[in-house]
């Protein structure tokens, strides 16, 4: 979500957000989200017709990490309206451009109320929000870049030692990992460390002990599952872009005991509305 006329700073001029920005509006970019607001309303308008139990935003609501996109974004997906839909929110790289942006914590302010959640000793990442028998566990996988070139995640040691304690402290049901960064890319090899997780090794250990049973992510664009104990000892499903042009659209899951289907919904751009895609089943691990 890109907003016109966004309040820079000084700051901003000197730092990874120009070359986005360039990115953005001279290198044509922009152009795969010039009907985001209209997608937003049509995937909003989706989701009132069949309320989901929980929404499950993996990140990247911003382009440039801006607060004004941020609250415009927030305000899209009706975060704060007065019926809003419940939701699970995890930031995703592009809202935590530069380093400035992870300490202000506007995506945590303004998705504030989809990050409810028992946690470690107050500390934002990680949360887990109990969905009838399924456990749905955030994690913050984004750090603010200072090198334009820069787009990998991290989750740290200090996170995954309280993901590993929140784990332990819930009770039985399956568990579905949140994230924005992926364990692997679409061919199940590791993405280049410019763009990829720099400890998903120790993620994917970690999940694994806690007892996870599916992978939730994003970054990536497009749309891909992986089934790959290679990867991962579990699947790993990547929902793609919701307003990218190439690609929007969006997951819909219904899980029965430890059985989930997933239905795709597709953006119609003739009729402005979503319409029923590809689907598929699977099992939860561990579950």
């Amino acid at each position: 979500m890109a907003a016109a006329g966004a309040r820079w700073r000084t700051g901003d001029f000197f730092s990874k957000r120009i070359t986005g920005w360039v990115n953005l509006r001279l290198l044509g970019r922009g152009t795969f989200f010039v009907h985001c607001e209209r997608i937003l309303a049509a995937l909003a308008a989706d989701c009132r017709g069949e309320p989901p139990d929980r929404l499950i935003f993996s990140g990247d609501a911003t382009a440039l990490g801006l607060a004004a996109e941020m609250e415009r974004a927030a305000r899209l997906l009706g975060v704060h309206a007065a019926a809003p839909l419940a939701g699970l929110a995890v930031p995703g790289n592009h809202d935590y451009y530069t380093p400035a942006d992870e300490v202000r914590g506007a995506f945590e302010r303004c998705f504030a109320p989809w990050q409810a959640g028992r946690r470690i000793n107050g500390a934002t990442y990680p949360f887990a929000q109990q969905v009838g028998h399924l456990w749905l566990v955030g994690v913050n996988s984004c750090r603010g870049h200072r090198r334009p070139t820069d787009a990998s995640g991290l989750v740290g040691r200090a996170q995954l030692d309280r993901l590993e304690r929140l784990f332990g402290e819930l009770e039985p049901g399956p568990r579905l990992l949140v994230t924005h960064y992926p364990a692997a890319g679409p061919d199940g090899r590791p993405e280049k460390p410019h763009h990829g997780l720099r400890d998903v090794a120790d993620l994917v250990a970690v999940a694994r002990r806690g007892g996870v049973g599916l992978w939730l992510h994003g970054h990536q664009h497009r749309p891909y599952r992986l089934d790959d104990p290679q990867v991962a000892p579990f699947p790993v499903i990547c929902v793609g872009s919701t307003t990218d042009s190439r690609s929007h659209g969006y997951n819909r899951y219904t899980v029965a005991g430890s059985r989930l289907t997933a239905d795709r919904r597709v953006y119609d751009p003739v009729s402005g509305v979503f319409r029923a895609g590809e689907s598929f089943t699977l099992d939860l691990a561990g579950a």
